[in-house]
This record gives C-alpha cells, structure tokens and sequence, in this order.
C-alpha cells in the first residue's frame, strides 16, 4: 500500500456545518484540524504532504498566512479556500506562492481533484533518479508528459500564449490532450484566479446549446421557472474552454463571433445585452477548413478562432513519449487506487510502445487503468491486455470474423468499438461508421447500450 498523505487544516470549526477534515476523510486522507487561533499559541512540527488554509470571507491575514507557511515550510504545497470573491487577493495569492485558489462553497470533487493534482505535481517535482523523464516546470504545464521535440515545442508555444489575453485554437486528434493544454494556458495567464469553465459542444444536444451557453430568462423555455446564467457568464473573468467547437451549428457559431468580437451576450429571450470578460480558448479534432468548404463553419469565426493555432500531434507521431505517459500513469492511477505499484513484462512494455494508439494518450490511460483495475498478480503481461487490444484492434493487421457469427452481432461489435475508438462521441462515430446519428441512437436504444463521453479531449 502507498503511504497515507497528511494534509494540515487550518479552519474555524462551525457548529453543524461540514468541515474539510469531513470531505478529506471520506476520500482517504488523514488531516490535522488547528484553528487560527491556536496556530498563536503553537507551532505545528507535524510532517505533512499539504497545507490547506480556510480563510472567511472577514478574515484579512490569509496572505500572512500564507507568507509564513511558504518561510517556514517552502517544501509543502498551499492551497488556499476562501469564502471572498476578490479577484485581486486571489492573484496576489498565487503570486505569492498558493498552489490553487478555491471559493466557497467548494465542491468536494474539485477539492479532491485539485488535491491530488497539487500533490502528485510535488512529487513530480522532487529530485528523481530518472534523468530523462522531462515535464515542465511551470504551473499548470507539469501534467503534460513529454520530452519529444514536438512536444517541448507544443508546450513552450502554449506559455508564450499564456502570458497574453489572446483566444487559441487548439486542433488534434481526439484524445491528444487538449484540454490539459487549455487548462495549462489558463492556469499559466492573467486569468489564473479566475474560473476555468469547459464545455463539450458533441455531449450536448443540439436544442439545448444556446440555452447552455447562453443562459436564459425566466419564461423563455418550456417549463423554466427561474433565469439561468450559461457557461459564458460562469466563466466571467475566466477562461471559457469550448471543445468540439466544429459541432456548433451556424446560429451559434454568429453568437460566438459576436462574443469574440465585442464581449458581448444575449440570455434567451432577453432584450438586454450583458457584458462578460471571458478569454476563449476552443479545441476540435475536426478539419474546420473543410468544414468551411462544405457551408458549415462560418469563415469569418474560424478566422477569428485561429489567429493563434496550437497542432498537438497524435501518440503514433511521438512515440519516445510512451514509455513517460506509462511511467506517469501507472504512478497516477496506482496512487488514486492505493495500490503497490505493477510490474511490466518486457513483452508488453513493447507491445505498449510500438502500438498506434487510434484514441491517443486517453486510450493509454484508459488501458493501464483497466490492466491494473482486473490484474491478478503485481505484474502485467500481455494476458492483462483489454480485450479489444488482446483479440482486434491491432494485434494483427487484418480484420478477422469468427465462423458462425452473425450480421447483427458483427454491426453491434462495429459499433460499440468505433464508440470505443471515439470515446463516446456519437456524431464521430456515426460519421466513420456511414450512418446518421439517429440511426446510431436508434440502434443503441434497440441494443440497450449507454455509451458514456470521456472528459479527457
């Protein structure tokens, strides 16, 4: 078992509330609970993983605060949960040396979420007996493994844009890691304290997008009973991150030119315009060029989008990276599951290496965890494979049919791993397989299968 993570909690304990100690316990960490003012009277000598300062929205010495930790404990990574919404104390916080910037009220998720991250890039950071294991020292760009040229490339690209207020375009195969990329640019900009909003243009349905992005007033939609903000207005002073932008359909696409162009929104069924301060950074692992052939992008937004273009290459194109993503993976998800880390046969290490990988750095991710999920023994070989690498997709070049098997088992095997390849996108998948997305939803409902989207773009 991995050793259990200490995380020292400095917060006022209030009657009949949750406290963090409440959230961290749930999730496995061992915290100790000391209030501000008990911090006067002694000092804390506990050796701890992370210092995680709750600080009220009255409370005015949280940079104090921070000050002495980071003189006396340089080492250990600070995070900061504040009830106040000032901008301008938050980015003096992380100028100071805060690792991340919550407010209250947190959502325990992405508390734990950015936790982990905050303590698995202080172990990243640590003197390590691997020379050649290369990942960015800067903020936000340490969960991007890489030591190919392209990648260093991608990456120094992507810190130059983060020092400017510019909208990005970020293309790539599906999988290549877009979104880290985006969230790294956010993180590394003028916006950092700011929220860091995504959404997924292929996961929502068509009818509900305007209203997702936009927002509305009461009374505009069917059955709305109050106004609702859209993601937009949820990423003021922010970074909205819009992946798949290709899906957007025209109307749209006009809404998201007068955006970018004026800062500029209409909540459905106002007549009143709002102004926002949100940076766009969007993603598509479409061609939007042919799409602008075909009548379906506005020329003018791709334009506007694409004035700073960051290409991520596929994993087939850098595959030196491989063995890094596995090293870093296998530490991520061996730490999450709080297990011993496995050992890898020679056989499958190779097999690992030299495999195309069609969905990318997730389908990596997403295999590892499934062998180290359902493995049996501390070491992986060959026979830990999923079954779709172990028996299809590329352990042999052709395609091979079982004898007997039937027409409609051989379109739902298609199906469900064109799904597979495309990560739960319908539409991706429904293109490579010739058919309409109905049809595919169709089929799906038939069959009583529940493809689910991956995050991870």
């Amino acid at each position: 078992m991995l050793k259990q993570q200490t995380i020292l909690i400095i917060e006022d304990r209030k009657a009949g509330k949750p406290t963090l100690s409440d959230i961290l316990s749930v999730h496995n960490f061992h915290s100790i609970t000391v209030s501000h003012s008990q911090l006067e009277n002694r000092q804390i000598e506990h050796s701890v993983d992370l210092i995680l300062i709750d600080i009220d929205q009255s409370e005015q010495d949280h940079l104090q605060q921070l000050q002495y930790w980071k003189s006396h404990k340089p080492e250990t990574p600070c995070m900061l949960v504040s009830g106040s919404d000032d901008i301008e104390a938050a980015v003096a916080a992380m100028k100071q040396g805060a690792t991340d910037y919550l407010h209250k009220p947190v959502d325990s998720e992405k508390l734990i979420q950015s936790i982990i991250t905050c303590l698995r890039s202080t172990r990243n950071t640590a003197p390590h007996t691997n020379s050649s294991r290369l990942q960015n020292s800067y903020h936000g760009f340490k969960n991007i493994v890489g030591q190919s040229g392209a990648m260093q490339e991608i990456i120094e690209d992507a810190r130059r844009v983060a020092q400017t207020d510019s909208t990005v375009l970020i293309t790539g195969e599906s999988g290549t890691g877009k979104e880290l990329i985006a969230e790294a640019i956010h993180r590394n900009g003028p916006r950092a304290a700011g929220p860091f909003v995504t959404v997924n243009m292929s996961a929502i349905p068509e009818h509900l997008v305007e209203s997702e992005l936009f927002g509305y007033i009461n009374g505009s939609l069917t059955d709305s009973t109050e106004s609702r903000g859209g993601r937009i207005e949820a990423a003021q002073h922010g970074t909205l991150f819009i992946d798949e932008v290709g899906d957007l359909k025209l109307e749209s696409q006009a809404k998201l030119l007068r955006l970018l162009e004026n800062q500029t929104i209409t909540p459905i069924g106002s007549n009143q315009d709002r102004h926002v301060d949100v940076r766009v950074v969007a993603a598509t692992s479409q061609y939007l060029e042919k799409l602008v052939e075909a009548s379906r992008f506005r020329e003018d937004l791709y334009y506007r989008l694409n004035a700073i273009n960051l290409k991520l290459p596929p994993l087939r194109q850098r595959n030196e990276d491989i063995k890094l993503l596995i090293d870093s993976f296998l530490s991520q998800i061996c730490q999450q599951m709080q297990r011993e880390r496995p050992e890898l046969s020679s056989e499958l290490q190779q097999y690992l290496v030299k495999h195309s990988w069609p969905g990318n750095v997730r389908q990596l991710r997403n295999c590892l965890e499934s062998m180290v999920v359902l493995s049996k023994s501390g070491r992986l070989t060959m026979d830990d494979l999923p079954d779709m690498l172990r028996n299809g997709e590329a352990v042999h070049g052709g395609i091979v049919i079982p004898e007997g098997i039937r027409l409609e088992e051989l379109e739902r095997t298609a199906i469900q791993q064109t799904l597979s390849r495309n990560h739960g996108n319908r539409t991706h998948s429904a293109k490579s397989l010739g058919m309409s997305v109905r049809t595919l939803q169709r089929k799906l409902k038939a069959w009583g299968i529940r493809e689910q989207a991956n995050s991870f773009s």
